[in-house]
């Protein structure tokens, strides 16, 4: 670590505001299909540095989607492969920079910061502040904004409660913890309408996607002793439904809250001969190495990868794994 003035060691965090400060222009970006969490996030970090006078543009490879439509300034994100301009600096944030899917390695900015909260990150940027037991990237954000010292307005907290929100399953998941519930209290008492996000998030699915779930869920398999459960999303049930891949968010969660399941895999269609998969455990089996031997990454409770190969090749090799995985964090048992 740096020292401050004082000679004192300065925090990851105390580092990155120090590094902001004297940069005017800004470029924000979060992983590829970003998810509730990094949006809020995203959006809550680009009001508060325009608040403190720096020019903030926000750019993600992937669109908004729909669900989260209703947060305040998504209208400002962009997207698509390249990003045009140069900034002052570049804060990659809920990822380690190559999940954003937009940067080979050059970057356009002098100034690099990695805010994140997944234990699987590698840490590539000197400015990296990790912090694996936070809930949710928006939880680290919020910190930030403490520290700076300035008041969060109803759009701010809006952003920053739908992040800790979806991270935690609605307060349902095991990573759910009384800092969370502390935070999320006082972005209600900011103005946050948390029946909002509930219906845009959990309560608006289109027709098209309640079909394409219900064939989902009509395909659902698990393994012999009843602890690992997954179902396939293929390019053709998008077409026979008409909907795309954000339609499957929280597609997983159905199939982990199956009585007796340990860990659930849900495999989306990504090419011919391509999946991606999406990993969530119940909270007694740690899912982030097993999706680093996928290439990808995450949450001790969610993580996910993508693998190359037909869905039965790809299938076995995942579920091999899983099993595998429990068996060691969770010894034999046979179903009940």
């Amino acid at each position: 670590m740096k020292k401050n003035g004082k000679g004192r060691e300065m925090s990851e965090l105390e580092r990155i505001i120090s590094a902001l400060e004297p940069c005017t222009t800004v470029l924000l970006s979060v992983h590829k299909n970003p998810d509730g969490d990094a949006l809020g996030a995203q959006l809550a970090l680009l009001r508060v540095l325009e608040r403190s006078g720096k020019r903030v543009f926000a750019h993600n490879l992937d669109p908004v989607p729909e669900i989260y439509r209703f947060l305040p300034g998504q209208e400002r994100i962009t997207s698509g492969p390249k990003v045009a301009g140069s900034y002052d600096a570049l804060v990659v944030l809920d990822a380690d920079p190559p999940r954003t899917g937009l940067f080979d390695g050059s970057y356009p900015a002098r100034t690099l910061i990695n805010i994140d909260h997944h234990i699987t990150n590698p840490r590539i940027w000197p400015l990296t502040w990790l912090e694996p037991e936070a809930t949710a990237t928006g939880e680290m954000v919020y910190h930030l904004i403490a520290r700076l010292g300035l008041p969060i307005d109803r759009e701010t907290a809006l952003c920053l409660y739908t992040s800790v929100f979806t991270d935690t399953g609605s307060f349902r998941y095991s990573n759910t913890t009384p800092e969370s519930m502390r935070i999320s209290a006082s972005l209600i008492e900011a103005g946050a309408d948390p029946w909002m996000v509930t219906e845009h998030v959990y309560e608006s699915y289109s027709f098209k996607r309640v079909k394409l779930l219900g064939l989902v869920l009509g395909g659902v398999e698990r393994s012999s002793d009843g602890r690992t459960a997954w179902v396939v999303v293929t390019d053709e049930l998008f077409r026979q439904t008409g909907t795309t891949a954000e339609d499957t968010d929280n597609f997983v969660n159905f199939v982990r809250s199956i009585k007796g399941v340990e860990v659930a895999v849900l495999f989306r269609q990504t090419a011919m001969e391509q999946y991606k998969i999406s990993l969530r455990s119940k909270g007694r089996v740690d899912l982030s190495q097993l999706a680093q031997s996928f290439g990808g990454g995450g949450h001790k409770n969610a993580a996910g990868g993508v693998m190359d190969g037909t869905f039965a090749a790809v299938r076995d090799k995942v579920i091999a794994a899983v099993e595998r995985q429990i068996a060691v964090q969770l010894g034999a048992q046979s179903r009940s």
